[in-house]
């Protein structure tokens, strides 16, 4: 019986992302001000940063990597990459593409 119920807790655990997130080091975050609560999962090479909004439903996350590229997706659902280190940033939703930094930024 004792098997069973372990069985059954790892498998919730595994469900929710709960013993993935205690590897991994997460933290969570309330902004009062917004609304809006944030997951950050730092994995080492990466960190995936997932935000949501219980009052307007809406959810995000982006990933960044430790070579300067990031991923994610907006409030939206738009899928989006781009890098830190070149200025670069397309969201496929929007069609929104940058290129450049600084004052060299160029939005299209």
């Amino acid at each position: 019986m004792m098997k069973k119920q372990l069985i059954f807790v790892l498998a919730a655990f595994l469900s929710f992302g709960l013993v993935q997130n205690a590897i991994a080091g997460c933290s969570f975050k309330y902004d009062y001000s917004s609304g809006n609560s944030y997951s950050v999962c730092d994995y080492g090479s990466s960190t995936t940063i997932r935000g949501n909004n219980s009052s307007t439903g809406s959810t995000w996350n982006q990933t960044n990597n430790s070579n300067g590229s990031y991923s994610g997706t907006d409030s939206n659902g738009n899928y989006y990459n781009g890098n830190n280190n070149t200025g670069y940033y397309n969201n496929l939703g929007t069609g929104k593409t940058c290129y450049g930094t600084g004052s060299a930024r160029v939005c299209y």
